[in-house]
């Protein structure tokens, strides 16, 4: 019977927290795009290493290449990147490790490739 009024307990405050809207609960979703800046701090032995969320800069980010046909293109990243990039990479692939097809990522076919590639082999080392 605790059990059961402790579940019950559990699905009321989720309903409350679901009905009262994003900005009542307290896992509301921060802002979509920020910019961060990594920090690291010494503590006698001990790095802490944290990402701050940090205004937008005044002028707008704009690639060095407009014309170019992919993200990695108009970049120009083309050259600049291994399977060591996890940053990177994780924004191509999908939650349990595939790759995400290219009309979503609007890579070039010979990005994606080499984007496909260095995932494989950053599975393989473990990264």
């Amino acid at each position: 019977m605790a059990a059961l009024s402790a579940l019950v307990s559990g699905c009321g405050r989720l309903f409350q927290g679901l009905l009262a809207g994003p900005a009542a609960t307290s896992c509301a979703r921060p802002l979509a795009r920020g910019f961060r800046e990594v920090v690291e701090i010494q503590e006698g032995k001990t790095t802490i290493i944290e990402g701050r969320i940090t205004a937008t800069p005044q002028e707008s980010l704009n690639p060095p290449n407009p014309s170019g046909q992919c993200p990695i293109c108009r970049w120009n990243l083309k050259h600049k990147y291994g399977y060591e990039d996890v940053l990177l990479l994780s924004q191509f692939i999908r939650p349990h490790g595939g790759m995400l097809p290219r009309r979503i990522t609007g890579l070039c076919q010979e990005e994606h490739l080499k984007i496909e590639e260095c995932v494989k082999m950053a599975h393989r080392a473990g990264t």
